[in-house]
């Protein structure tokens, strides 16, 4: 299959992802993601914010930005729709997410495994997404 994504998001290393409430006011978090045959890919903890919406509606929005979520100016977001994935798909997720990302991700990991008791935020269970593209 041809990927349906356009290079400017294929070559980002960061997408602003947002996701609606459902008032429809939309919420736009910086994220690493992955893609793979015309299809993003990405993950957070299953209680995050984000994970709720896509579980509520669908409805996406993605444009590529920098670690802090700022949007290049001219930028176009693109609307997508997302899905939340079974865990079974998490490996498959996180060996996307591996060879984008490298040492970077795997640093981030380390971070997440310190003990509890020396971590601001605990984090939950992965949850995995995969957003089609309009």
């Amino acid at each position: 299959m041809i990927s349906a994504i356009p290079p400017e998001i294929e070559r980002a290393q960061y997408i602003s992802l947002s996701t609606f409430r459902r008032s429809g006011a939309a919420v736009a978090t910086a994220v690493w993601f992955a893609t793979d045959d015309g299809k993003i890919y990405l993950y957070s903890a299953l209680d995050a914010g984000k994970m709720k919406r896509v579980r509520a509606t669908s409805r996406v929005t993605v444009v590529p930005c920098d670690v802090k979520g700022k949007v290049a100016p001219g930028a176009v977001p693109v609307a997508g729709s997302a899905v939340e994935l079974p865990s079974e798909r998490g490996p498959f997720v996180h060996g996307l997410l591996n060879r984008k990302y490298g040492w970077k991700k795997h640093a981030m990991e380390f971070f997440m495994a310190i003990p509890e008791k020396l971590r601001i935020r605990t984090a939950s269970a992965d949850g995995f997404v995969e957003i089609t593209l309009d």
